[in-house]
């Protein structure tokens, strides 16, 4: 299932496979302002309820199997179980966010959920990152805005456009939050509220969205892989910007970029990160894609550069095969020329006119007519003839004068034999 916000103010959970959409939760049915647009949505673990901000400033909690609650309802009409207020502006971004709990269990249900703590951080154009806390929310449990479930205020500096979630590791033992609002990348402690790194990018425009890739390189032996975390950052200057995450205590050290043509709007990486995907302003979207694990310290043969003029350099990439993706263009075999084609290539005119003659091919032979003459060669092809070798001439062009198809240039071959043997006219009974 895929759940996405519009701009009409519903949230709406499709199905990927079919296309259809199974719900449909609508921000003004349950007695919110609706017709706002939705701008993040993101699912819970359970995989049964999702968060969802918009331009009302609002964050709301809805489940799949129907609304709940002073707000609830039932199908598509239900509301949300839950709606938490506090921001001052749009909410443009939002993650859940998962941290073990410390606190000590006495009762049944309480030692069942102890462990994990969840939580959803949302970031708006009102310049700061709010934690709200989800535990207990659940299906016919009282919702509503009045509800204080705000844990930490933390101030971006500039209106927030993305938020992502650093998972805890290592090194981190807590999960941390990166702020994206402006020219600059802040990382935070969501539990303590503390800023751990104010990271000011080579951006000159507003960074729009920021991901994370894990770049998997085998070792110099090649037996071990190595994973290499990288922060990426883009912005409505076109410039993708990338950064060492490795270590949160380095502050994120740039390591280079990539310049694009248009505004980019949204990047995102697939898990694996064979695939990067850019979203400009413009439209168009573009998908790049690399090897999965990426071999280094390989040594490389040397090249032989190939001395131009020789045999080798003329016959270079002859043995290259096509890969999979590439486009092979098949080209068709050199024609082999008739016998008057040759001819007409060596101005051997009037052999050439014989010959078509001899093919006894009507086609040909008036191809071969207007062929000598836009070369201005059919009075060479027609003089100079004796009674044999002007009589198929003179009987190919009386036979077929008449034929619509041929006649336009058999009607000037006449005028040019007209004008060529009138003087020996009545010296020969087969031509007369």
């Amino acid at each position: 299932l895929i759940a996405v916000g519009t701009d009409s103010g519903d949230v709406r959970v499709c199905d990927t496979t079919s296309r259809a959409t199974l719900r449909t939760f609508r921000a003004g049915s349950g007695g919110g302002s609706g017709g706002y647009p939705v701008r993040a949505v993101q699912w819970l673990s359970d995989g049964k309820r999702l968060v969802s901000g918009g331009d009302d400033a609002m964050v709301r909690v809805w489940d799949l199997g129907g609304g709940g609650g002073s707000v609830g309802g039932s199908g598509d009409s239900a509301g949300p179980i839950l709606q938490m207020a506090g921001h001052g502006d749009s909410v443009r971004a939002m993650v859940i966010l998962r941290v073990k709990s410390t606190a000590t269990a006495s009762t049944a249900a309480a030692k069942k959920k102890e462990g994990v703590r969840t939580m959803a951080v949302s970031g708006s154009y009102d310049h700061t990152i709010r934690v709200w806390d989800l535990e207990g929310v659940s299906d016919g449990e009282e919702g509503g805005a009045n509800q204080d479930r705000c844990m930490a205020i933390m101030d971006h500096g500039a209106p927030v456009e993305d938020l992502l979630l650093l998972p805890s590791s290592e090194t981190q033992p807590q999960p941390l939050i990166v702020s994206a609002g402006g020219t600059t990348v802040k990382v935070w402690n969501p539990l303590t509220g503390e800023c751990v790194v104010d990271l000011n990018t080579k951006h000159s425009k507003t960074i729009t969205s920021i991901c994370l890739i894990d770049i998997i390189r085998n070792d110099e032996l090649g037996k071990e892989r190595i994973s290499n975390k990288r922060l990426v950052t883009a912005g409505l200057d076109g410039l993708i910007r990338i950064h060492a995450a490795d270590d949160i205590s380095a502050n994120l050290p740039y390591l280079h970029g990539v310049k694009t043509p248009h505004p980019i709007t949204a990047i995102r990486a697939s898990p694996d990160g064979s695939r990067f995907v850019v979203g400009t302003s413009n439209g168009i979207v573009t998908v790049r894609q690399r090897a999965k694990i990426i071999p280094q310290g390989v040594s490389l043969k040397r090249k032989v550069r190939v001395q131009a003029g020789t045999y080798s350099y003329f016959m270079r990439g002859a043995d290259v095969s096509a890969d999979a993706d590439d486009h092979v263009v098949l080209l068709d075999k050199k024609r082999k020329l008739k016998s008057y084609d040759v001819m007409l290539k060596q101005f051997r005119y009037g052999d050439a006119l014989d010959e078509a003659l001899n093919g006894r091919q009507p086609d040909a032979i008036v191809a071969v007519l207007e062929e000598l003459g836009k070369r201005r060669g059919l009075t060479q092809a027609l003089s100079n003839r004796d009674e044999e070798s002007l009589e198929p001439i003179l009987s190919f062009t009386t036979k077929f004068i008449t034929k619509p198809r041929y006649s336009p240039v058999l009607i000037g071959v006449a005028d040019k034999l007209c004008d060529i043997y009138s003087g020996v006219v009545g010296q020969s009974e087969n031509i007369d």
